[in-house]
């Protein structure tokens, strides 16, 4: 796959995961769970950001 579709796929799962992290904290205020969705997601932005800075500009082959 190319990285920008792997870069938005990360921010996706990011996406999911904060999500998560939200409606945990709604339902049972914040706990190790809560926590744990917040760090993947911030481990997810942090990939996603590295295959988007990865993917060579069409402007650098010439």
């Amino acid at each position: 796959m190319r990285g920008n579709t792997m870069g938005m796929i990360y921010f996706g799962l990011a996406g999911l995961f904060i999500y998560l992290a939200i409606v945990n904290v709604n339902t049972e205020s914040w706990n190790l769970w809560t926590f744990f969705f917040a760090a993947v997601a911030a481990i997810d932005i942090m990939i996603g950001i590295r295959f988007f800075r990865s993917t060579p500009n069409k402007d650098s082959h010439k």
